[in-house]
């Protein structure tokens, strides 16, 4: 059985989680839009808006924008944080934020010398990029915390995740489960720069530079993935849930959702 890796401690217990549902509910249900087919749900709205509170940065630069929902819970939740948003492909963003400086470029092409303070910011990206290669440049720009949304394991996802590099697994896309459709679609997204291969020295220089690594559990499992897989600790290795069944009606819009959990991760820099 695959193991969950996991460096260092978090400042919050799983009944600190449990309690802030409520709240997060609150926030959630003023939400400006709708549907947010193609972006994050609620496991992960969830889990981005509880870890960006404990941590509370004085900026949050967003990789990968899509329809606005993101930029929203982070302006919603940090009021006095400074807010850098990015995505190469806008036309699909239908809130926008008047707090919010917005780029079109990659966040490896930007000029970073407008945050002086990078030690208290974090970078949130939900770009579907190569993970390890993101903890490398923000390393060198002097970042230190991180968090990725997309943190598939070695068995799905379209991008290297810091999951997948824990695992030695590499990333070759247009493998992993799916229909065809969306397998092509990977291929021509992904062109054969970011094809890596089966390695360990991506998980030892992880584990050299990182003082935290934390996967956010789910709040709960479902049966099934959105591949079609079963999804077992054997193939999909998942932090224990916070519910395993519907407890108070609240929850049944992350029990709906449940599917859509990725594996979201805090990643912390020495």
């Amino acid at each position: 059985m695959q193991e969950i890796r996991e460096i260092g401690k978090v400042n919050w217990t799983r009944e600190e989680i449990i309690a802030s549902i409520p709240e997060f509910l609150a926030l959630y249900k003023n939400k400006p839009i709708a549907s947010n087919e193609g972006g994050m749900k609620t496991p992960h709205l969830f889990a981005t808006w509880f870890m960006l509170k404990k941590l509370n940065p004085a900026q949050v630069v967003e990789s990968g924008v899509w329809k606005g929902l993101g930029t929203w819970l982070i302006e919603q939740t940090l009021p006095e944080a400074r807010i850098y948003s990015i995505d190469v492909n806008p036309k699909f963003r239908e809130y926008r934020s008047d707090r919010a400086q917005y780029f079109e470029r990659d966040f490896s092409k930007l000029d970073w010398s407008m945050i002086e303070d990078k030690e208290n910011t974090v970078l949130f990206f939900d770009d579907h990029q190569n993970a390890f290669e993101r903890i490398v440049q923000g390393k060198a720009l002097g970042f230190k915390k991180f968090i990725f949304e997309d943190n598939y394991p070695a068995q799905t996802g379209d991008c290297y995740s810091l999951k997948k590099a824990f695992q030695y697994a590499g990333f070759k896309p247009g493998l992993y489960a799916g229909s065809l459709l969306y397998r092509l679609k990977q291929i021509v997204m992904w062109p054969s720069r970011n094809r890596i291969k089966p390695n360990a020295q991506d998980a030892a220089y992880l584990n050299e530079v990182l003082t935290t690594y934390h996967e956010f559990p789910p709040v709960f499992k479902s049966d099934m993935m959105r591949n079609g897989d079963a999804w077992t600790q054997e193939n999909y290795p998942t932090p224990a849930p916070l519910f395993t069944k519907v407890e108070h009606d609240f929850l049944q819009v992350f029990q709906d959702e449940a599917m859509y959990y990725t594996w979201i991760c805090l990643a912390v820099l020495k």
